[in-house]
């Protein structure tokens, strides 16, 4: 069997059809129509983060073979950047941290699923750039001029998606997703009031700058003004 029983075992915001298909699709943070898309796809969904939301599609891919193709289409998640994400991963996969290597977004981080299921899901589909399109009729013909390829040999796989919260492991800290949200978030604020003090600075100087050059212009204006009337 090229899929797990009770496919697919992670819940989200997707439509599934026939498992066999070779195709899964996700539409970011766009609404399209699952129930036109699913008659060409295995599954279809939603994906708005970089971090849980990717998870939750790589554990439903890894455990269906059949799934040959991933088909990413639809608005870019603004701030996330979920999209370039998972183009990022496919390309790059991750880091030691668990960072997906060059993806913009502000938490482009893998926290539930290790390393070599994430090159297992890398091995098994091809990325299909269809980002920001949100017109069906294109979507399904590129879907339809897609190679037939046969489901990959090794078994599918069950990636068990843990709890997101903080763990212990050889005496460092395993950061889950919400804290380091939490931290990039403190962080940008940090840099925004840093900013700020610097333009406050700046026009503070700036001020004091005009008001010295009124003054001093004022002095030599009166000065100039006396010396005319005593000669």
């Amino acid at each position: 069997m090229t899929f797990l029983p009770d496919w697919p075992p992670v819940r989200g915001e997707y439509a599934t059809g026939d498992p066999n298909r070779q195709v899964a699709i996700i539409t970011l943070a766009s609404e399209l129509d699952k129930n036109r898309l699913i008659k060409k796809a295995a599954i279809v969904g939603t994906m708005k983060t970089e971090n849980i939301g990717i998870e939750k599609v790589v554990a439903n891919i890894i455990s269906n073979t059949s799934i040959r193709y991933l088909v990413v289409c639809g608005a870019e998640v603004h701030g996330h950047l979920s999209g370039d994400a998972m183009m990022a991963l496919s390309k790059n996969g991750i880091d030691k941290e668990g960072r997906i290597i060059g993806a913009k977004g502000a938490i482009p981080y893998i926290s539930n699923i290790p390393e070599d299921q994430i090159n297992i899901w890398r091995q098994q589909v091809e990325i299909i750039d269809l980002m920001n399109i949100e017109d069906i009729d294109r979507i399904e013909k590129t879907i339809d001029s897609l190679a037939v390829k046969e489901p990959c040999k090794w078994e599918p796989v069950l990636a068990t998606m843990g709890a997101a919260k903080e763990e212990k492991e050889e005496g460092e800290t395993a950061v889950s997703p919400e804290l380091v949200a939490i931290e990039a978030r403190v962080r940008s604020i940090e840099s925004e009031v840093k900013d700020l003090g610097k333009v406050q600075k700046v026009m503070a100087g700036m001020t004091s700058g005009l008001f010295q050059g009124f003054v001093v212009g004022f002095v030599i204006t009166i000065v100039i003004f006396a010396i005319k009337r005593s000669l």
